[in-house]
């Protein structure tokens, strides 16, 4: 009876395992990592501080989504003028209760996680005034970056494509004159654009970009079976990866030159890419001296950073970071 029992019981596991096999993964989706919409204010809740200097730390709003819903404004919030086409850090913005007043109409940009309280609370990211009044900035994450004859950068969960061309006007936060060379894999814009071609993913190009000061972070980075690797890290606007986990992930052999300090990355017998540890200098398998990418290579407790821009030239173009997670990518032929 024992060893009729145990088949059975043998036969149910097996069929149960093989019915679990047979259930094909579900694909990544990725989520939202920011919420934009037009949104009406309903209240202004302010704060004096220093006995006379009046502060906005916060906004209740009414959106196509929520009836009210609070938004807490600080020094990660900036504030841009649709009709002026300026930009600024909310804590920057001397007149808080002239630009912010009950029954203004905004655009705006936050995170998706709030409270549970009631009304519901998050961190707004971009506030616009004026929305309908001028062209329309927009808060964009650069996931990936394309470099030909223009500049180009996919963004918004991969739906959307950004042109800057050498004409059009890039800036730093404070005024100070940059340009579309500046924008790397990682960096958080705004970027000023109103028509948008109904393509998959839709296409437009920027008249304006300010490059935003933005926090370290790190992100989740993943293989096209969604495992997870390694951690990368944004810094100073650049995305940073380790760079023989990313390699051998992507099937590239990884060796160390230690006469010249450089990591070499060869594919099939071939050297596809030279790195000189301590320098911005990348020589992607054409022999040259090098191009810049945005940051010095580095070694930390024996693992060495780059870009991630160096895979994405090396034709890993599918590899993009949105929000907190990098999904690798097969070359591009």
């Amino acid at each position: 009876m024992k060893r009729i029992i145990a088949g059975v019981l043998g036969a149910m596991l097996l069929g149960t395992a093989a019915g679990a096999a047979e259930q094909p993964a579900e694909p990544y989706q990725p989520q939202p990592y920011r919420i934009t919409e037009q949104a009406e204010i309903v209240e202004v809740h302010t704060s004096v501080h220093e006995g006379d200097i009046t502060l906005v730390p916060r906004i209740t709003v009414k959106t196509d989504t929520w009836d009210e819903l609070t938004l807490m404004l600080g020094e990660d919030t900036f504030l841009a003028d649709a009709r002026d086409g300026t930009v600024k850090r909310m804590t920057d913005v001397s007149g808080q209760t002239d630009a912010l007043q009950t029954g203004d109409t905004l655009l705006v940009t936050y995170e998706p996680e709030m409270t549970r309280s009631i009304p519901p609370q998050t961190h707004a990211e971009l506030v616009v005034t004026h929305p309908d009044e001028g062209v329309t900035p927009h808060l964009l994450d650069v996931e990936v970056l394309y470099r030909d004859e223009t500049v180009r950068f996919l963004t918004d969960n991969a739906g959307l494509v950004v042109s800057v061309d050498a004409q059009t006007p890039v800036q730093t936060l404070y005024g100070e004159a940059a340009e579309a060379a500046d924008l790397h894999m990682g960096a958080t814009v705004v970027a000023w654009y109103d028509i948008v071609a109904l393509s998959m993913p839709g296409q437009t190009a920027a008249q304006k970009v300010v490059l935003l000061p933005q926090q370290d972070r790190t992100f989740t980075i993943l293989t096209g079976g969604d495992i997870a690797i390694a951690q990368g890290r944004v810094e100073n606007g650049v995305a940073m990866v380790p760079v023989r986990a990313v390699a051998e992930a992507l099937g590239y052999t990884v060796s160390w030159d230690g006469v010249d300090e450089s990591v070499r990355l060869s594919l099939d017998g071939s050297a596809a890419a030279d790195i000189w540890l301590g320098e911005d200098r990348y020589s992607l398998g054409d022999g040259g001296s090098g191009l810049a990418l945005g940051a010095a290579s580095y070694e930390v407790d024996g693992v060495s950073w780059v870009p991630a821009e160096v895979f994405t030239r090396l034709g890993h173009s599918g590899q993009a970071l949105t929000g907190s997670v990098m999904h690798l990518s097969g070359r591009m032929e």
